[in-house]
């Protein structure tokens, strides 16, 4: 759409003369039945109708206006108070790109500089209420020598009316996203639910292409089947792909496209959105379960096949020679499968995530792991407390295995043992006095089946791991990390494992945390 000769001829004149419309002078007024006067209906000569400024009014809903390369507005046509509320000589001079909405400037002052090769451009545009209408703008290609600028022919344009009202209210209570692409693959109506599922404005997506927000990892895959669907609507492709949030986080989009009639002014397609997160959550959970139980039966069929070969040897021996000691060799190795199945179904079903974390003291949960795990021959100390977020039962399991690792490797050096445990600024420490853990086998501590013990099993800092990863924490051991203990407790020079864990304020409310 652009301005016709005539239209661009008659401009200075309009401009000149500072009047809305052209004043009928009153020679050519003829009287009504009112007492007031009409303008004579007697024909204009073509110069005459060359000269009106209203040649240069395009429609009550749409306006002209010539713009500078820089935003400058160098002509303001009569519509411009229709359309934005103004007057035409307060926005004279104005930089129009200062009253476009800032979300939708930058393809706008592309199509004025010609750098984008597409001349329709929709979007906001301040109206003199304090509000933004929508507006389709379109630039001329060329200046206009007349002007010194770039003719911009500005039509309202109001989303809704592309769609019925029963369709349109439908839409708006509606929790899945609807999106309309032209042709061209760029936004032309998006529904109301775009603030619920992703947080961005309504309307503050269209003219843009949606590609731009999809993850990098995914962006390839989805570029090849969205132009695919543009040139072949009723491929109708579905998609799952992760979409950025006007916060920068990612959520996992489920999209189906479908063709749009010919006869559609709208778009091209019609593309349905809405958001699987929560099933990929459940997907990704059920792939480490199957994971995991896959890894107990590998564990299950090959590491138990030693202690029961003691148990069978032993007893074979005890027939033999009449002998008890034989059957005690055998117990031990019970007690071993006993506790390596037990280490091995909770690493079975443990998952990767926290579905429901509740709010405790860090000390309650300390003192009930210690009840089950500790020792009567070791004392425990508890330093600073702290509120947590997480999962109470599960970081419960987690201090009981540090506890019972810290007791039974004191049980092998035959000392006695204290095991503190403290909030820090950066999560929590357990730590104790025993023996410690050599230098050489500190990077492996953690991995499945590591042990220095003969009736160790080496799951449970495996599971320690675990636990603590499952919380989005991290979990290492610092031999030199900082313990705040009340000044009687001892030195603590054993073992020193620190879970960091981000504060309430790091991360979304229902993230778990530690509060020390």
């Amino acid at each position: 759409m652009t301005l016709r000769p005539s239209d661009r001829s008659s401009a200075p004149q309009s401009d000149a003369s500072g009047d809305e419309g052209e004043r009928t002078p009153p020679d050519r007024r003829r009287s009504t039945t009112d007492g007031g006067s009409s303008p004579d209906p007697t024909p204009e000569s073509p110069v005459d109708a060359a000269d009106r400024p209203a040649a240069v009014d395009p429609g009550p809903d749409r306006f002209v206006a010539a713009v500078a390369v820089d935003g400058e507005v160098l002509f303001a046509g009569p519509s411009v108070p229709a359309v934005l509320g103004v007057d035409r000589e307060a926005l004279l001079g104005d930089d129009l790109l200062e009253r476009v909405h800032p979300n939708d400037r930058d393809p706008v002052a592309d199509a004025l500089s010609a750098v984008a090769t597409d001349r329709t451009v929709t979007h906001r545009i301040r109206h003199a209420s304090g509000g933004f209408v929508w507006v389709e703008s379109v630039v001329d290609e060329e200046l206009a020598p007349e002007f010194g600028g770039r003719v911009v022919t500005a039509r309202r344009v109001d989303v809704d009316r592309a769609f019925p009202e029963r369709f349109r209210q439908f839409l708006e209570y509606g929790t899945d996203l609807v999106t309309v692409v032209d042709a061209d693959g760029r936004v032309r109506y998006e529904s109301p639910s775009v603030e619920e599922v992703l947080g961005y404005e309504q309307g503050s997506t269209v003219g843009r292409s949606p590609l731009g927000y999809v993850h990098p990892d995914d962006r390839e895959r989805v570029t090849e089947r969205f132009y695919r669907a543009l040139a072949d609507p009723e491929a109708a492709p579905t998609m799952e792909y992760r979409y950025r949030t006007a916060d920068g986080d990612w959520v996992w989009l489920e999209s189906r496209t479908r063709p749009l009639p010919d006869d559609v002014v709208v778009g091209r397609l019609l593309v349905n959105s809405r958001d699987v997160s929560e099933r990929k959550a459940r997907e990704r959970r059920l792939a480490d379960r199957n994971e995991r139980l896959d890894r107990f039966a590998g564990i299950v069929s090959h590491d138990l096949r030693n202690p029961l070969s003691v148990i069978r040897g032993s007893m074979e021996m005890a027939r033999l020679k009449g002998d008890t000691d034989p059957l005690e060799r055998g117990e031990r190795a019970v007690d071993r499968i006993d506790r390596l199945v037990s280490e091995l179904l909770t690493l079975a079903r443990q998952g990767s995530g926290i579905d429901e974390p509740t709010e405790f003291d860090l000390e309650g949960v300390v003192r009930d792991a210690w009840a089950t795990a500790g020792s009567g021959d070791a004392t425990l100390v508890v330093g600073a407390d702290a509120r947590v977020r997480g999962d109470r039962g599960r970081l419960r399991q987690a201090l009981e295995n540090l506890f019972r690792n810290a007791v039974e490797h004191a049980c092998e050096a035959d000392a006695d043992l204290t095991v503190a445990a403290s909030a820090t600024d950066e999560g929590m420490i357990v730590a104790d006095d025993g023996p410690g853990i050599d230098p050489a086998h500190r990077e492996e501590a953690f991995e499945p089946g590591f042990t220095t013990s003969p009736d160790g099993t080496g799951y449970g800092l495996d599971i320690v791991r675990e636990i603590v990863e499952s919380h989005g924490w991290t979990v290492e051991l610092r031999p030199n990390a900082d313990l705040p203990l009340p000044p009687e407790a001892p030195r603590l020079d054993g073992a020193r494992f620190a879970i960091r864990a981000p504060d309430p304020g790091a991360v979304p409310e229902t993230e778990p945390w530690i509060d020390g």
